[in-house]
């Protein structure tokens, strides 16, 4: 009965230290299981921050965030179809680059051949600065007249209002001159010789519009002109009145042409005729003077010139 006893002791103790069975790995205490759990969730760090490492999620960096400020958009330049650096806007002269001066367009009201009443034609500038007349003389005015006031503006203007010797500070009349293309323009007929009065308007027309149709008979009468003048400054070349021979002009063979009801004189320091001449109509006249002569005096003969 002793035995029996001590048998049931011993079953007792043996079912405080469980058995896994055959083949099964005997379990860890929950201590150690429970310490390695705490290990992967905090990390303690020197400071003693006590972050939790495992769990933290990483940041996401958003790409609007990252990236660089958009560019601010640069206002239109203003339109310079010139270059020059000014704005059309404020540009006056828009397409020239070196903004030369430019005439505003001018209005011209002339007598033409298709139009007896008047037609209206406007003169633009031209790049070198000359009005451009190429309409006009196309339709043959033969008289022009500006409408409205013209002010001298561009350097071609002003040069040509120089050489006109013109005083009023207007130029209206160069440009109905280089307008019209007349017929009976005095300035075109051949063989005339412009006076020194009319040298400088018509120089200052062909300042203006060099290219006029009549151009060349222009400058073949500003050429006559300024023999002629030589002529007259030498005392060669006169008309009627009385001369001192020697003093206001020269002795010599002088004659004159298409005339009518012309007489002229010879006469001594006494005022006495030494020679004299009447003619009722003449193709040519000549007279000679003499350095004997005190005076020479002539009527309705016209321009007495040197003879060839």
């Amino acid at each position: 009965m002793t035995f029996l006893h001590h048998y049931s002791a011993h079953v007792h103790l043996a079912k405080r230290i469980p058995w896994a069975g055959p083949g099964l790995l005997p379990r860890r205490p929950v201590a150690l299981m429970l310490a390695a759990a705490l290990t992967t969730v905090t990390l303690t760090g020197c400071g003693g921050d006590g972050r939790t490492v495992s769990s933290a999620p990483t940041p996401s960096v958003s790409p609007s965030a990252s990236a660089s400020p958009s560019p601010t958009t640069s206002p239109t330049p203003p339109a310079d179809r010139d270059g020059d650096g000014i704005a059309d806007s404020s540009d006056t002269y828009p397409d020239d680059p070196k903004n030369i001066p430019q005439q505003s367009p001018v209005n011209l009201q002339c007598e033409t051949s298709n139009d007896s009443g008047g037609s209206l034609f406007t003169v633009f500038g031209s790049k070198d600065g000359r009005p451009d007349f190429a309409e006009v003389w196309a339709a043959k005015a033969s008289s022009c007249e500006v409408v409205g006031s013209l002010d001298i503006v561009t350097a071609v203007e002003k040069q040509a209002y120089k050489i006109s010797k013109y005083d009023d500070q207007d130029i209206s009349m160069l440009y109905e001159i280089c307008a019209a293309v007349d017929p009976e323009d005095v300035y075109a007929e051949a063989g005339f010789a412009a006076s020194s009065e009319q040298i400088p308007e018509i120089n200052g027309a062909l300042t203006l519009c060099p290219a006029h149709p009549y151009a060349k008979r222009w400058r073949q009468a500003v050429q006559r002109g300024k023999v002629d003048a030589d002529l007259e400054a030498q005392g060669r070349l006169f008309g009627s009145g009385t001369y001192r021979v020697g003093k206001e002009i020269k002795p010599g063979t002088y004659v004159t042409t298409d005339v009518e009801g012309c007489y002229w004189e010879r006469q001594n320091r006494s005022g006495n005729i030494i020679d004299n001449y009447f003619t009722s109509g003449a193709r040519r006249v000549q007279a000679t003077i003499r350095s004997s002569d005190y005076a020479f005096h002539s009527e309705n003969c016209g321009e007495w010139r040197p003879a060839r």
